[in-house]
């Protein structure tokens, strides 16, 4: 019977602090955190942490539809290196099964679905019940929520979670991320998110510069004449092998190979180039001479038809560039203190470039591997690999936080995202 005017009715606040509204407590957090205008970087740190918490699960995992594939960005359980490699196809997996389908797909045992992709660096044994939800986009699924645990999902979770995933297609909306295989033109403003591969993990903030490359004609303020071309070229030799041989040490504590350094080395030790960089350099100027002398080694090795001379003429031409660079900074250095640099790949030209204007973060459109890999572990500062269409989207003079612990470069980023990069930086 329905209560009269004189029948009291009773409300009930539910307080926040007790054990019975632990969940309920978590849930409200949740959504309060999401409904503030946090950055996306922050965001793929916090949802998943807040929503283990609603479901009482020890693992959490944000993946982010990129092209056709799935990858994990955000994690709270798992080791910090599974973001940005752990990578599903479309439909692969019991994850790519729930984005395949747009449903939630849970087990018991994961591991003895027929469906089920072992990943040896997540350790998943541990926490043997599954459950993934799809994250909804404007017209397909945008990527999945994933938690798990030990002991099974119940429906109400599975209900719980498939709600709690509207809250993350929001950010992920908001967030612009271009997946590898987007057709989107460039905006005016180009606030975008650039996935990739985490090489250098923490995160850094500067403007967007391409390596420049000096080129081979004279400079008005380039010495000429025997004396002063030995000056320069002695002193940025020295430069040159000191910076390559307190590398090359580093690169040994490391356990990196040094082997491309010291080859470096020995190039600089070959009285052959000394000679003919100075003999050129005394009418041409030590720019131009430097030139020359890669150009030359380069059309040797041409005519051999000898891959090896090839490769090592290769080197030398870098290692020219990087003598000029060093000998002559105001004609190749036009770089910003802290500058984010973009490149396909990197080299030794851009570890000696370094000793001049170091970088505050790298952004690498190519894998990095073998030298390049090295070189980018030495300089250590935050960087991401395999940035599809970097240079479609990135130009010189545009802002860049380059994450180098989830893989991704956000470009354009709002006054929020900056402020908050700078503290994380200062901190």
């Amino acid at each position: 019977m329905a209560p009269g005017p004189e029948d009291p009715v009773v409300a009930t606040v539910h307080a926040s602090g007790s054990p019975e509204t632990r969940r309920l407590d978590a849930v409200l957090s949740l959504v309060a955190f999401a409904a503030r205008q946090v950055p996306l970087l922050t965001a793929l740190d916090e949802l998943p942490r807040r929503t283990a918490e609603v479901v009482a699960s020890d693992i959490c995992s944000l993946y982010l539809r990129e092209g056709r594939d799935l990858v994990m960005r955000g994690n709270v359980g798992f080791t910090a290196n599974a973001l940005g490699e752990v990578r599903l196809s479309m439909g692969e997996g019991l994850t790519g099964l729930a984005v395949e389908t747009g449903r939630p797909v849970s087990a018991d045992v994961a591991a003895n679905h027929a469906r089920y992709r072992h990943f040896p660096l997540l350790g998943e044994e541990r926490f043997p019940a599954f459950l993934a939800v799809p994250v909804a986009g404007p017209q397909e699924p945008v990527g999945a929520l994933v938690v798990q645990r030990a002991r099974a999902y119940e429906p109400h979770e599975v209900e719980l979670l498939a709600a709690l995933s509207g809250v993350v297609s929001a950010v992920v909306e908001r967030a612009r991320i271009v997946g590898g295989a987007s057709r989107a033109a460039p905006t005016a403003s180009r606030r975008v998110t650039l996935p990739g591969r985490a090489l250098v993990p923490g995160r850094a903030l500067g403007l967007v510069r391409a390596i420049p490359r000096p080129t081979g004609k004279a400079r008005a303020q380039e010495p000429r004449g025997a004396r002063e071309a030995a000056h320069l070229l002695e002193r940025s030799l020295f430069q040159a092998d000191t910076t390559l041989d307190m590398h090359a040490r580093a690169a040994r504590r490391a356990g990196l190979d040094p082997s491309a350094l010291e080859m470096h080395r020995t190039m600089l030790a070959d009285a052959r180039l000394v000679e003919r960089a100075l003999e050129l350099a005394a009418h041409k100027g030590i720019g131009p001479a430097l030139a020359q002398v890669a150009s030359e080694a380069t059309r040797t090795a041409r005519l051999t038809g000898d891959p090896t001379l090839d490769e090592r003429a290769q080197h030398l031409a870098e290692l020219c560039d990087a003598l000029r660079a060093l000998a002559l900074p105001e004609a190749a250095l036009e770089l910003p203190r802290d500058a984010v640099w973009i490149a396909g790949h990197m080299t030794v030209y851009d570890l000696l470039l370094a000793t001049r204007r170091r970088p505050s973060g790298l952004v690498l459109e190519e894998p990095s591997e073998g030298t390049g890999r090295t070189v980018v572990e030495l300089l250590a500062v935050p960087s991401v690999c395999e940035v599809t269409g970097l240079f479609r989207w990135a130009c010189e003079g545009d802002v860049a936080i380059v994450d180098g612990d989830h893989g991704l470069v956000r470009l354009n980023p709002t006054r929020r995202e900056r402020d908050d990069a700078r503290l994380r930086r200062a901190r």
